[in-house]
């Protein structure tokens, strides 16, 4: 060929790849791609600096307060989106984790000598496996006093790190299918219908045949305490016998604190079995037919912690629940703080400011409703961690990652919650590649391991348990329904 005709065949080329990028970057599934500006070697100018900045001001913030997380920092992961402009973000204020602000909460433990305090752990799959909720349990209660790990539904259908759980009739194993269950949240199949009785583990068994609960404590991989009273949440026709006999020493009911209405439908039973010693394994056999919200293994005083997952929630189904079973139970209990843990799930379609905007107004919805459950009693609520996607063939932090945790914790702050940016104190945007390489969370890159987990719950533990001095007078902000409890 004459060099003309190769010029031209170069040219011709470059022009028809051009064209391909032009009009076709991003828009295939199978072959990625690419932008012209990124093949010429261009910046992305206004969003990546825009983010960047975001980026390394969450990250300086996170090492000023936070010196222990400064290694887990990653290079900047720039992020290009064209739903976000410069004028748009917003620059993070000072860590909303550096105080907690749960002044009933730290109150209510100067009463756990006496009586019991406790405290519910709401959350996605984060904290499946009692994971993160166990090490808190674990450092409230080596202060506090304390044993046992709270509530427990009657069917565990995904293992514990804490306790192994099993039904059985006179002996004899059942499988979990055996019983019916019914969540709020999940697949809508499992709903009851034309009710809201989920109780407060937003999820009821219905027992049509004898059942046995077995349950046994771990102490493997977190020490757990042994506990010397059991409480089931019930309603209908259930009777409850430990097996055996014996080791019951006595029990009392104790009386919904909305006795008088006449929605007994609604009705949560509480009976309490005191047992004669401390355990550590019990076998609670549950007769009748009827419905059960969940059995919680604890003690008379100190602090008790219920483990809470909704595999796949975006946390906006608390409106779905029965309010008066929800103040019966945080009443009831001595409920001092509820912690919401939840974002993950709703992020991959948070796609747009608007539609990030719109998840806060509904969780606003949600904090309401479970503060107005809850009384008096504090309330913190943990954002979302790092997660990792893919925008146009590059692994990057979810571009309106950073606004939601700004926006979730603007939106806590005026509901007068308490905020943890466990976004901002893993490292910020990016920092899940660190984690991931450090063992700290998995191949997918979204969920922690068992050791990240450990990890997380252990720094949280640590800022609630530092926070507690920050209370001057904490008899004045007790809440009022626990003055007088027993």
């Amino acid at each position: 060929m004459k060099p003309s005709q190769i010029l031209v065949c170069i040219l011709s080329t470059f022009i028809v790849l051009a064209a391909v990028c032009a009009l076709g970057a991003g828009r295939t599934s199978v072959l990625r791609i690419p932008a012209l500006q990124q093949v010429l070697g261009l910046p992305v100018a206004a969003v990546q600096l825009a983010d960047s900045v975001y980026a390394v001001a969450a990250q300086q913030d996170s090492v000023q307060s936070n010196p222990s997380v400064s290694d887990s920092i990653p290079s900047i992961q720039n992020a290009s989106d064209s739903l976000v402009t410069p004028k748009q973000v917003e620059l993070p204020k000072a860590l909303p984790q550096t105080k907690l602000h749960l002044p009933a909460f730290y109150a209510a433990l100067a009463s756990a000598d006496k009586q019991s305090i406790r405290v519910v752990h709401f959350g996605d799959s984060q904290i499946e496996e009692d994971r993160i909720t166990m090490i808190i349990r674990r450092r409230l209660q080596e202060r506090f006093g304390g044993g046992g790990i709270g509530l427990i539904p009657v069917v565990q259908t995904i293992p514990t790190c804490t306790a192994i759980q099993s039904i059985s009739n006179n002996g004899q194993l059942m499988p979990n299918s055996s019983v019916k269950r019914y969540l709020a949240y999940g697949p809508a199949s499992m709903r009851l219908k034309n009710s809201t009785c989920y109780g407060p583990m937003a999820q009821v068994a219905r027992i049509e045949q004898p059942v046995e609960v077995n349950v046994e404590l771990l102490r493997d991989r977190v020490p757990t305490r042994d506990y010397d009273r059991i409480r089931v949440l019930y309603s209908d026709s259930i009777s409850i016998r430990m097996l055996p006999d014996s080791v019951e020493q006595r029990r009392m009911a104790v009386q919904p604190i909305y006795a008088e209405s006449l929605d007994t439908a609604s009705t949560l039973q509480q009976q309490i079995v005191v047992l004669d010693t401390l355990c550590r394994s019990s076998h609670i056999r549950l007769d009748g037919a009827g419905w059960v919200y969940g059995v919680s293994l604890e003690t008379a005083t100190g602090v008790q912690v219920d483990n809470i997952p909704m595999r796949g929630a975006a946390g906006t189904n608390f409106t779905s629940i029965s309010h008066r079973q929800l103040a019966s139970y945080f009443s009831t209990t001595n409920t001092a703080l509820v912690i919401m843990q939840f974002g993950g799930n709703a992020m991959p379609a948070l796609r747009t400011r608007a539609a990030v905007e719109r998840y806060a107004e509904a969780m606003r919805q949600q904090i309401h409703f479970i503060k107005s459950a809850a009384g008096e009693a504090s309330l913190l609520f943990i954002g979302p961690s790092d997660m990792i996607t893919t925008v146009d063939g590059e692994q990057m932090s979810y571009p309106m990652l950073p606004y939601l945790d700004h926006v979730l914790a603007e939106m806590v702050a005026e509901q007068g919650g308490a905020y943890y940016s466990l976004f901002r104190l893993m490292g910020g945007a990016g920092s899940m590649f660190s984690w991931r390489d450090k063992g700290l969370a998995g191949e997918d890159m979204i969920h922690f391991t068992r050791a990240g987990a450990k990890k997380v719950g252990e720094m949280l533990a640590k800022q609630l348990l530092a926070d507690i001095e920050t209370i001057s007078s904490p008899n004045d902000t007790v809440p009022q329904y626990m003055v007088n409890s027993k």
